[in-house]
């Protein structure tokens, strides 16, 4: 089976992903292994590397007569997505009061509820001779492409924007607080490369919505694949650069933890 070229570029921008993400996931336990806040941090990372490496393997496992193996490792990636996001917002909460306070499980329990929720619709959701009680499906032809379903869209995408939602509010929150010119740097190069990211969200629905109408909608998701490129460069960029701010007291942020770039 002949692959487009979308289906080699996401799997050079999933590499590429992958490793930046794995060099972020090593940095940031390497440099504090024993706080807990480090390992929410790293955490998030991991399971977003992961979500990489699943992505591009859906499209080489694919054939027209059997989309199964496609479509089961679609629904990982997704899933291995949403858990990053999920320990991405832990961080963003701990990042501001700690993780004595996030860890309570007035917090931890509602998370785990709504990943299982989200994993439940994923991978329940399977009859796709339907045009709503399913999640993600095979589009079918030659392409390996995907699609989702009306009702699975209305929960995935508004849940996640959530989630998305509070990471940028406690980070932006923590970027504003802290004094330390070093990790206000690399807040300030995190929260441009992660807003980059999620900003690839507009062309994946637009993709989705469209599929029915453009024939060509999939080179939607070829700009998505870039726009995230871009955004995870961002984000491995400010474990890199250091402030040329002198600082001439213990710099600190007026949190109980605050993870060591």
């Amino acid at each position: 089976m002949a692959l487009g070229w979308i289906n080699y570029l996401s799997v050079v921008v999933g590499s590429a992903n992958f490793i930046m993400l794995i060099i972020i996931t090593t940095i940031v336990l390497k440099r504090s292994p024993k706080e807990k806040i480090n390992w929410l941090f790293a955490m998030s990372f991991f399971f977003l590397a992961l979500a990489y490496v699943f992505l591009p393997m859906g499209a080489f496992v694919y054939s027209p007569d059997s989309t199964t193996a496609m479509v089961l490792l679609t629904k990982i990636y997704a899933i291995c997505l949403f858990i990053g996001l999920i320990f991405l917002m832990l961080s963003s909460i701990a990042f501001n009061y700690g993780t004595h306070f996030t860890l309570h499980l007035a917090i931890v329990i509602p998370s785990i509820v709504v990943t299982l929720v989200i994993a439940g619709l994923l991978f329940g959701l399977n009859n796709a001779e339907s045009d709503l009680w399913y999640s993600i499906k095979a589009v079918g032809g030659e392409n390996a492409d995907i699609q989702t379903s009306l009702f699975f869209t209305l929960i995935f995408y508004p849940v996640s924007l959530i989630v998305i939602f509070i990471i940028i509010f406690y980070f932006i929150k923590a970027y504003k607080q802290t004094i330390d010119v070093n990790v206000k740097q690399c807040l300030r190069f995190f929260i441009t490369g992660f807003s980059l990211s999620i900003g690839s969200l507009i062309p994946n629905i637009l993709s989705n919505i469209l599929a029915d109408y453009w024939e060509n909608a999939q080179i939607l998701n070829a700009v998505e694949f870039i726009i995230v490129f871009i955004g995870m460069f961002f984000m491995l960029l400010g474990f890199f650069v250091k402030s040329r701010e002198a600082i001439e007291e213990p710099a600190v942020i007026e949190i109980e933890e605050v993870p060591s770039f």
